[in-house]
């Protein structure tokens, strides 16, 4: 599937599972429409600070009628890799919608 990379820049939250707090949304967003998580893996590269500034960018590497496979990663403001994730998402239906 040929998408655009969605990018965004925000702040580093506190707290624990924070990469997947910034990540999953993101990932969902490049999927598009009404999705639900299936799966989500994370690997650590580097770590960051509460309040740090940092980017995000995720695409699909491909999808089916159900199913989105997409990646992402965590950036600092210098470039280096905080995290990368990949995802798998369901694609939502309305089941009220036939025809």
């Amino acid at each position: 599937m040929n998408q655009d990379i969605i990018r965004r820049q925000t702040f580093w939250p506190d707290g624990p599972a924070a990469a997947a707090r910034l990540l999953e949304p993101v990932l969902a967003e490049a999927v598009g429409g009404d999705v639900e998580p299936v799966s989500l893996t994370l690997d650590y590269a580097t770590s960051a600070r509460a309040g740090e500034a940092v980017s995000l960018e995720a695409g699909v590497d491909r999808a089916t009628r159900t199913l989105a496979f997409v990646y992402g990663r965590l950036l600092t403001e210098k470039g280096d890799v905080i995290a990368t994730g990949a995802a798998v998402f369901r694609k939502i239906t309305d089941i009220t919608k036939t025809g």
